[in-house]
């Protein structure tokens, strides 16, 4: 069974969950190689084999994320749309950027409500370089703020029935996500550029209080018939709990910290001021909707080397099949030489005590071709005319004991010559017949068909 492992690249950390255990690694510089050796050694520490199911989450504020309504329901049509709307509305080359989406569903009337994540292909090359230097291709690279989504419903579970809609706010070191969750999708999500590093201080909590407030007010708009009355923190929001309650009062909200025991068990002995949220939740669930970003490099290894490894498993079978073949055949060969001896021992005892005898079965190995109802020329006619529709006129048979059996005729189309050594080579008497040649000729006014048939 693979072990599943769950990446996530900030900017000075590196967040992993192996199964449901966490760890997270300072890393000096975002850099290939100090993010392969730290991988490395957090894949060591938890005696990970080679037999990995590894998904890397992209956090939140390196995404562009829109929410879009496009007059469709049809899946092909809504891609081409949304190429049209990459190249009007964002500031990019289409060329430059990588993008995914998810549908939240088909209003009934006229359109499709999307959540569109776009990404700029250069904040890829860490991880396809980072990933390639410990040999690992990604199965999937994730958006954090449905991470979060799944992580909530984990932590939550049955509590959240009845809600169709709330918040969540997660708050990391240097920025923060609040999402607007409806019908248990991802309605659309806010970036807040101050995290818990920037809440140390006045001026900046002040500017975070302020954004926040801001950020509800934009999402309230998005989905006016959302309504959300409860707000959940996440992360590393833990000490601002009664800070955003105060600030949420004024929009008829009720906050509420939510942590599972394995972040609680991080946070008693781990690094703090950072969140695990994302990739908890994505260790959690993966649903077959989330966004999922396609990266030309990553594809291409992955089929190259799925390709490799099929070709490897195919080469071994090989082996071992010509192997075994080889040895049936080598059994089969002492065997047949051992009998072979045998019988020419018994026989030339059975030679000088009754010569007559040899005579005798000389006589038979003559006759028996024309005895044998099995194998005999008669017994392969009558098959053969039974065989034969009416279509068919046979002209010329070619018949040796055991070595080979060919036949010559015409009829007066290829279809009935085809059908006709259909019929035989599914039959047991003359399975393996093929059609050597057919050739057009004029009988008189007729036009007809010559055609032999070998059965080999």
């Amino acid at each position: 069974m693979k072990t599943k492992v769950v990446v996530e690249l900030a900017e000075n950390w590196l967040k992993v969950v192996v199964g449901r255990k966490i760890t997270a690694e300072p890393l000096a510089a975002i850099e290939p190689a100090a993010i392969s050796t730290a991988l490395s050694l957090v894949l060591k520490q938890n005696k990970c084999g080679k037999d990995l199911e590894v998904f890397v989450v992209l956090s939140r504020n390196k995404i562009t994320v829109r929410r879009v309504d496009l007059p469709s329901h049809d899946t092909k049509e809504i891609e081409q749309m949304l190429g049209l709307y990459l190249v009007r509305q964002i500031p990019y080359q289409k060329e430059e950027v990588c993008w995914a989406y998810q549908n939240l569903g088909f209003d009934g009337v006229s359109n499709s409500h999307l959540i569109l994540g776009v990404v700029l292909k250069n904040i890829f090359k860490n991880i396809v370089n980072s990933f390639g230097q410990v040999n690992i291709l990604p199965e999937a690279i994730l958006m954090s703020s449905q991470g979060l989504i799944h992580y909530v419903s984990d932590v939550l579970k049955d509590k959240l029935t009845g809600q169709s809609s709330y918040l969540i706010l997660d708050i990391d070191a240097n920025y923060s996500d609040l999402i607007l969750v409806y019908k248990q999708k991802l309605g659309s999500s806010v970036v807040i550029i101050q995290g818990v590093d920037q809440l140390k201080n006045a001026p900046d909590k002040d500017k975070f209080g302020a954004e926040l407030k801001a950020a509800i007010v934009a999402l309230n708009n998005e989905i006016p018939v959302a309504k959300p009355e409860k707000i959940f923190l996440t992360g590393a929001a833990a000490g601002q709990l009664s800070f955003i309650e105060n600030l949420v009062k004024d929009f008829g909200l009720s906050a509420q910290y939510v942590s599972s025991r394995e972040y609680d068990g991080f946070n008693a002995g781990g690094a703090k001021g950072i969140s695990l949220s994302a990739v908890l939740g994505f260790s959690a669930a993966i649903a077959k909707e989330d966004m999922r970003f396609v990266i030309p490099e990553l594809q291409i290894k992955k089929e190259m080397k799925t390709k490799v490894q099929q070709l490897m498993i195919l080469g071994i079978c090989l082996v071992y099949i010509l192997i075994m073949l080889g040895a049936i055949s080598l059994a089969s060969l002492i065997k047949k030489q051992s009998y072979a001896a045998g019988l020419k021992t018994k026989v030339e005892q059975l030679f000088k005590q009754a010569k007559d005898l040899e005579d005798i079965t000389n006589k038979l190995k003559v006759i028996k071709q024309y005895v044998n109802p099995k194998s005999s020329v008669l017994s392969t006619l009558v098959e053969l005319s039974r065989f034969s529709p009416e279509s068919i006129v046979i002209t010329n048979f070619n018949w040796e004991w055991q070595k080979s059996l060919s036949f010559k005729g015409y009829a007066q189309q290829i279809s009935e010559i085809l059908n006709f050594t259909n019929t035989l080579n599914n039959s047991e008497a003359f399975k393996g017949a093929q059609n050597r040649y057919t050739r057009r000729r004029k009988i008189k006014d007729k036009e007809v068909v010559d055609f032999e048939i070998v059965v080999k």
